[in-house]
């Protein structure tokens, strides 16, 4: 907390950021894709950010689903039961027929950038390529451009140029021959300082277009392009046979200065194609090839801008968008247009390619017609099947709407529902059918299906909501929002006739948001919110800062001035020249018209507004010093002529200020423009304010370099009006990373809360060993290709199924396995799929249209009614803390971070591993390090007594007593500790000492050791027991009062049996089931023959050490041939029960196979339930009711899942099993055919010499304890 507030502040300011939180949590969708699936439906991936406040940067996640047409006019989403979070992934893009998907991971520091190549089931290819080759690749939606060719075999991309050669120094001076080792006595020189796009581009190197073959890994630069171009948005040109395969893309011309790109459409820009790389022409007559045929030709010279090319799908044509207008008049953002060029046929390319306009520029539309084009970006795929309809997002005045447009005729359609305040997104095309999202100030997104009607006589969709978890709010947000109500005002323009254009006299609008429920008499206070550009504007959209201030008890208006996008061109031209003066009387109109109308009170303004916003912010309340009882600029512009010569956009600073367009680049601002850029500033107007004012500055802005809004706020101190200025030291103009943003808005509600005195509502590269030959190096080749290609078939570690909301299918996950050599580590990833049950009895799945990586995942464990998942992250370092997430549905609810002084790492081995839930789902008991032990400290003066927790501060920590552990493996873990999480309130207990008044107990497996622990790894036969305790719990009992010595030890359930593991209870709770490995403990054998055991649990909770301990499956000494050989089971499903409550699955050798068996936990009957006349080994996935999932194997068969359905009869129980399809275990064709032509059998081999053996008859084992009897 701030030093120095009262109680009543601090309280304030925990409510605020509290809720704040909540709105901070729901997540967006950022992309979508579709995918065909082998059955009628579709299948979908929803890329959803959400930002980790902790981390401060934003979230990525998957999630999956199914898209099942019902009928014409219903659809319905079966959602995957948790999405998976994408870490370390800077782009996912799929290839045309959607059978492949690129992962791209940009590079930390001088680390080469990862392109992964993954099919439906695994990862097929890694290339690394080095920054020798390129740098990070684009991923910014501008220069941005990932395009597959038609084949699928090559990837054109745009990345960072390679960083150029710097000179290198050592102790003598300049070192002329580089040294590839770091800390080898040199040092890299800083070199020529280069010319970049400015804000959020800084450091970044020349966008240049590159292309991959994924066959060989080899990467080419595009040659034939002009190096002062640069490079994005590129695409694949439709390919004809016989002609060249050129790529299209869009360059901007960079001279003597490169100026601010981002939020800045007015750059000139072209489309450019061609010749790509690698592409087998066959064209035998390379005479006939002129030099403009070698070098990128310009498609577009007669327009100075050309974006986001898009080529129908027939390939007839391209489409593109312009933001002529906008580079023609200098004002940083305009009305676009549409343009087309008619592909040629033969592929043979000309300059003076006709451009056909499809949207002009509107300037001044009729009440009620279309605005004109206000686009920021098109969809990969926007076109309908008919090959001459595109879908659109566009502004329309103050909402965001969706456009059919036909590029041949030019028709325009306004295809989202008109009649509404929403904002529509367009998130992806399902054929001729649409997925968008829509939202309003005060309704969270809502994604809306469209289905297209044929039958209609106009182009028309029905739209319908699709019910998604995936933008939940708590029941707090939406009790909030459901209080609240918007509405779009359009305002009337003061002294119109003074206006030089028709379109500058319409009227503007302003969103306005408040209670439902505020009473006539009593106000609100009103924020005015003011959006930057000025060429910008406010959409009616859920905007998730918003919706925090107007639940805390605000009104808001948000006010879209002229000069904003949406409304015309000559509307948005009638501001540049004349701000500071239009806007601001503007804005003050709007306050006025809502004051006039009742619905705000004159004494409760504040204001708010970010860059243009701030700067009108900055001149209101100098121009209106009695208006405003408070105000926050972020990043203001406060004056011009001190931005001018700092920003990296100084043609704007001549564009708003004078109305025109100057060559900034010719000589320093004369003495006039200075004094102009000072009138037009408001620093020109400080003197008269009086308004307390927040200062929010981005310390890496080069927009609006932070001594800017510096000098303002310093002349208000210098006045005595209060100031309060926060600086983002690692942020720039946006404020958008995640800590920066919560931060700001934060700050705003406690600033304006504080003002106001108001109430706040309760609301690789190849090697070889040297030495080799050439034929033993190819022969090296040959045999490590085909290796890798068997290591790469995937390995299923672990699944789980949950019910879906229609109780019939069932939603799976599988977490599967894939070596990855070149890190030395495994790869985990999730593939999901839905089971339907079908009328027939027969079962389908339907599988995700790919795995999702577990990036830095440890262990993940859904809860008891699968409503919330579990996923631990283990500390990389001794230092950092474990992370542990609690996933809902559709995103991140919880995350705690429990540091080193409370526990280390969770266990996740398998056998000291634990992790279980309770049935409330409010606590969570696991395992894991015990807390490292205090290390004596030492400094300058020798032992330190108080320690210190500052690094590098003069002192040094001892090594400590030696500890011993379990060994193999376990080298330097710490003793495994008992620990429970109340999820609820974060609080973490660790099981030493009992808590009085808990009827809840914990069961744990507990290895007792003396002197020496003795490695546990594969060695069964270290001594173990069941030991109960008293869970830790919630209550108010006094914690210190102990009843009895009971109270205060844990209790041994199985003193009568030297080992017990893996307790599993029944469904009812009635009995507790439990493996033995006692003949490996006995007989001192690692390993040995298991026994199962049965302990019924007592009714009434108390429980006695003497409790009966019954015998299910004894050991087997030796079986008559085809009998039970006797019970070999490594591990138990967590969930291993079938209905009945009574009987488990469990997996067991079985000779050389292993087999699946039921077991009668009350009768110890034994069931071998599959297939008895099969050599294959099989292993127990999940359970699926009575029915189980599993996978089937062979020497020569590669896994196949297997879904075994339960059939009651009469006689016995059996279980029908079918091959289910899945893309899991998929291997190349070579090794298809190689395991084809191989064969395999179990033989059994007699014992020579058997008058020897000493068992021919059952032993008593009771009276051999100590041998190993052999047979």
């Amino acid at each position: 907390m701030p030093l120095g507030v009262d109680a009543t502040t601090e309280e304030r300011h925990a409510h605020l950021s509290s809720l704040l939180q909540e709105f901070t949590n729901i997540p967006n969708i950022d992309k979508a894709w579709l995918f065909k699936s082998d059955s009628s439906d579709t299948l979908g991936m929803f890329s959803i950010t959400q930002p980790d406040l902790l981390a401060n940067r934003t979230r990525t996640s998957i999630l999956s689903c199914n898209i099942l047409k019902e009928s014409e006019s219903s659809v319905k989403f079966q959602w995957a039961p948790f999405p998976i979070e994408m870490s370390g992934v800077s782009m996912i893009v799929p290839s045309p027929s959607g059978s492949k998907l690129l992962v791209i991971r940009n590079p930390e520091n001088e680390a080469p950038s990862h392109f992964e190549i993954w099919s439906s089931c695994h990862m097929e290819k890694e290339f690394h390529i080095p920054q020798s080759v390129h740098g990070s690749v684009y991923n910014d939606g501008w220069f941005e451009g990932v395009s597959w060719n038609l084949d699928e075999t090559l990837i054109a991309y745009v990345a960072e140029e390679p960083s150029p050669a710097k000179p290198i120094f050592n102790n003598l001076g300049y070192k002329k021959v580089a040294c590839a080792d770091k800390d080898c006595g040199s040092w890299k020189g800083q070199g020529d300082w280069e010319e970049d796009w400015g804000e959020t581009y800084a450091g970044k190197r020349q966008p240049t277009l590159y292309v991959i073959n994924i066959n060989s890994g080899e990467v080419h630069t595009v040659k034939g392009i002009d190096k002062s171009l640069s490079v994005g948005q590129v695409v694949w040109a439709p390919f004809t046979e016989g002609s060249e395969q050129y790529l299209v893309f869009v360059g901007w011309l960079s001279e003597t200065r490169k100026l601010g790109m981002k939020y800045c459409s007015n750059r000139p820009c072209a489309l450019y194609a061609v010749r790509a790389p690698h592409h087998e022409s066959k064209s035998k007559d390379p005479e006939h090839c002129t030099t403009e045929e070698l070098h990128a030709l310009n498609l577009t010279p007669t327009i100075s801008s050309a974006l986001f090319p898009r080529f129908s799908p027939n390939g007839k044509f391209l489409v593109f968008l312009s933001a002529r207008s906008a580079v023609d008049s200098g004002v940083h953002n305009a009305t676009n247009s549409l343009h087309r060029i008619d592909w040629p046929t033969d592929g043979k390319l000309y300059q003076s390619s006709k451009i056909y306009d499809i949207i002009p520029v509107v300037m001044c539309a009729e009440d009620g017609c279309f605005p004109g084009l206000y686009c920021t970006t098109i969809h990969n795929k926007p076109f309908l099947s008919d090959n001459c309809t595109m879908i659109i997002s566009s502004i329309w005045h103050s909402s965001e709407v969706l456009l059919s447009v036909n590029v041949l005729s030019g028709e325009i359609l306004h295809i989202s529902l008109p009649d509404s305040n929403f904002s529509w997104n367009l998130v992806m095309l399902d054929g001729n059918n649409i997925v968008a999202t829509s939202s309003n100030p005060v309704d969270a997104p809502q994604i809306k299906y469209g289905m297209f009607n044929e039958k209609a006589k106009r182009t028309t969709w029905s739209w319908s909501n699709i019910s998604s978890s995936m933008f939940k709010c708590s029941d707090k947000i939406r009790s909030l929002l459901s209080s609240l109500q918007c509405r779009i005002l359009k305002i009337p323009v003061k002294d119109a006739c003074d206006c030089p254009t028709k379109g500058a006299t319409k009227p503007f609008e302003a969103i306005f948001v408040s209670s439902k429920t505020k009473s006539k008499d009593v106000f609100d206070p009103l924020i005015v919110i003011l959006h930057g550009g000025p060429q910008d504007v406010s959409l009616s959209h859920f905007s998730k800062s918003w919706a925090f201030l107007s639940s805390v008890g605000y009104s808001l208006l948000i006010v879209n001035y002229r000069g904003s996008l949406g409304f015309g061109e000559e509307a948005l031209q009638s501001l540049p020249g004349n701000v500071g003066s239009q806007d601001v009387n503007d804005v003050l109109s709007a306050i006025d018209h809502v004051i006039n109308l009742g619905l705000a009170s004159p004494s409760k303004i504040t204001v708010m507004g970010i860059s243009h916003g701030g700067f009108l912010t900055t001149h209101l309340i100098g121009q209106a010093p009695e208006k405003f009882v408070a105000a926050a600029a972020i990043n203001p512009v406060c004056n011009f002529a001190l931005m001018v010569g700092t920003t990296d956009i100084p043609d704007w600073c001549y564009v708003e200020a004078c109305g025109i367009a100057r060559n900034y680049n010719a000589e320093a601002p004369s003495t006039e423009d200075l004094n102009l850029f000072y009138s037009k500033s408001p620093i020109s107007h400080v003197s008269k304010v009086k308004t307390p004012t927040l200062f929010l500055l981005g310390a890496q802005d080069l927009r609006v370099p932070n001594f800017d809004g510096l000098q303002y706020a310093r002349a208000l101190k210098e006045k005595g009006v209060a100031v309060k200025i926060i600086m983002f030291q690692n942020d720039v103009h946006a404020l958008k990373r995640p800590q920066s943003d919560w931060e700001c808005f934060l700050s705003i509600g406690v600033w304006f809360n504080n003002k106001r005195f108001s109430r706040i509502s309760a609301a690789m590269e190849k090697e070889f060993p040297s030495g080799l030959d050439e034929a033993t190096e190819q022969e090296f080749a040959l045999q490590s290709n085909l290796l890798q290609q068997f290591t790469a078939i995937s390995t299923i570690d672990k699944a789980w199924l949950f019910k879906s909301h229609t109780h019939t299918d069932s939603q799976g996950m599988f977490c599967v396995s894939q070596p990855n050599l070149l890190a030395n580590k495994r790869k985990k990833f999730i593939l999901s799929s839905t089971i339907s049950k079908q009328n027939d009895g027969s079962v389908s799945f339907q599988w995700a249209p790919f795995p999702v990586e577990m990036s830095g995942v440890s262990v993940m464990v859904p809860s008891p009614s699968a409503s919330k998942l579990l996923i631990v992250r283990n500390p990389e370092s001794e230092e950092a803390p474990s992370r542990f997430e609690i996933w809902s549905s559709s995103h991140l609810e919880k995350e705690f971070h429990i540091p080193q002084s409370k526990h280390g790492s969770v266990y996740t081995d398998g056998w000291f591993e634990g992790i279980s839930w309770n049935s409330d789902e409010t606590h969570i008991a696991y395992v894991a390090e015990e807390p490292s032990p205090a290390k004596p400290t030492f400094g300058d003066q020798g032992y330190k007594k108080g320690g210190s927790d500052d690094k590098g501060c003069g002192t040094w920590k001892g090594q400590g007593d030696w500890e011993e552990d379990w060994g193999e493996t376990y080298a330097g873990k710490r003793q495994p500790a008992l620990f429970v999480i109340n999820i609820t309130r974060f609080c973490v207990v660790y099981i030493h000492s009992i808590i009085k008044g808990s009827a809840q107990y914990l069961v744990f497996v507990g290895w007792s050791f003396e002197t020496r622990k003795l490695g546990i790894k594969y060695c069964y036969n270290r001594p173990c027991a069941l030991y109960a305790v008293k869970a830790p719990h919630d209550s108010k009992a006094n914690e210190t009062e102990i009843s009895s010595t009971e109270d205060v030890k844990v209790l041994n359930l199985t003193e009568t049996i030297s080992s017990a593991f893996f307790p599993r209870f029944s469904p009812d709770g009635k009995f507790l089931v439990f493996l033995s490995a006692r003949s490996s403990v006995d007989s001192g054998a690692h390993s040995a023959t298991n026994s199962l055991h049965r302990i019924d649990w007592p009714r009434d909770t108390e429980l006695h050490q003497s409790a009966k301990v019954h015998d299910v499956v004894p050991v087997v000494l030796c079986a008559e041939d085809g009998s039970f050989p006797g019970l070999y089971c490594s591990s138990i499903l967590s969930d291993p029960w079938l209905s009945d409550g009574y009987t488990l699955i469990l997996p067991s050798i079985w000779h050389s196979s292993q087999v699946l068996l039921s077991v009668n936990v009350l009768s110890g009957k034994i069931l071998c339930i599959t297939p008895a006349d099969s050599n294959f080994s099989w292993s127990l996935l999940t359970l699926d009711g009575n029915n189980i999932l599993a996978v089937s194997s062979s020497p020569v068969d590669v896994p196949q899942v297997k879904y075994g359905t339960f059939v009651r009869k009469a006689a016995d129980n059996e279980w029908s099993w079918s091959d289910v399809s899945s893309p899991m275990f998929k291997c190349s064709d070579k090794v298809r055919s190689l395991l084809s032509s191989l064969t395999f059998s179990v033989m059994k081999i007699s014992v020579k010499d058997e008058s020897e053996s000493p068992t021919k008859e059952p032993i008593d084992h009771s009276r051999k304890k100590g041998r190993n009897p052999t047979k």
